[in-house]
């Protein structure tokens, strides 16, 4: 598969569009509503990635539309609450070369739209129809222990200090928890509606998760320069701990092919949806990132 297999027809994107663009609470007076708010960030753009993954994947195991686009739903709605308050606790002004929601709605406005979303993602869960909402109870499980993990991550890059003594395996186990759980539940989800095993379940989140932090050594290099003593960095947490004469940018890049290949071998012991969605996910890496693109 690749990252244009992960694209939907035209109508299906629209139909993402369009349930995404319903979430957020009507106005209860004259304020701007959570809605509209919402509206105003989705029209920034994103590659709706987590989405994708759950489309593809849904109808390559022969899933109908009311199972995929619920779980397509939801997955979004949780990465787009987590860019949200990840906005807001970097203090981060723009998203997508627009402003972010804290700053033209405020921060308080953020918060709770955020946390709409957050519980949205479970209502899209409950429209799942019968047979397949015999899976619902995993499936929340599932849902709300990727939305814990992914706070305990947060938390920890948010407490991080320049006198914060990081390792690079420390580094890389915040990433995990931050990154990993929204790239892989799409597919989790999609192949435990389909009576996934939960030992596959677990090995699809293991291999989601080193993509994670492939995804955050790319960023982090770009964004070496902008976060040097001011935030947790990839580069910098290589280059602190690098042997005298060895290029930090170089052992980034080694860790980068090296958690690609991780989540390869995890993925070729999964069913073959599995290896096809985790190729999709890394040829979408390589689009966003080119330059660390692999030259044979």
């Amino acid at each position: 598969m690749t990252y244009d297999a992960m694209r939907p027809s035209q109508d299906e994107l629209i139909t993402l569009e369009s349930r995404l663009a319903a979430y957020g609470a009507a106005a209860v007076g004259s304020e701007t509503s959570l809605n509209a708010v919402f509206q105003t960030h989705l029209s920034s753009g994103g590659s709706r990635t987590r989405a994708l993954l759950a489309l593809s994947a849904g109808k390559r195991l022969g899933l109908p539309d009311t199972v995929r686009f619920p779980i397509a739903t939801a997955v979004e709605l949780l990465h787009q609450a987590s860019l949200i308050h990840d906005d807001i606790q970097d203090q981060d002004t723009l998203r997508r070369g627009q402003h972010a929601v804290w700053q033209f709605a405020g921060t308080s406005a953020a918060i709770c739209l955020g946390d709409d979303l957050i519980a949205a993602a479970f209502e899209e869960l409950a429209l799942i129809p019968a047979p397949y909402n015999a899976h619902l109870a995993r499936l929340v499980v599932m849902l709300s222990r990727g939305v814990s993990v992914m706070a305990a991550g947060q938390t920890l890059d948010c407490q991080w200090t320049q006198q914060t003594p990081t390792s690079i395996e420390a580094y890389e186990q915040i990433v995990r928890h931050k990154s990993g759980p929204l790239l892989g539940l799409p597919v989790a989800m999609t192949l435990a509606v389909s009576g996934g095993t939960d030992h596959e379940v677990t090995q699809i989140l293991a291999a989601a998760s080193s993509i994670g932090v492939a995804y955050q050594l790319a960023d982090d290099l770009l964004d070496r320069d902008e976060d040097h003593e001011e935030r947790l960095n990839g580069y910098w947490v290589i280059a602190r701990h690098a042997e005298p004469g060895q290029d930090p940018e170089t052992l980034l890049r080694q860790r980068f092919d090296w958690h690609l290949e991780q989540a390869r071998q995890i993925a070729s012991k999964l069913p073959e949806v599995c290896v096809l969605a985790f190729e999709a996910l890394i040829a979408a890496l390589h689009a966003k990132y080119p330059s660390l693109q692999q030259v044979a």
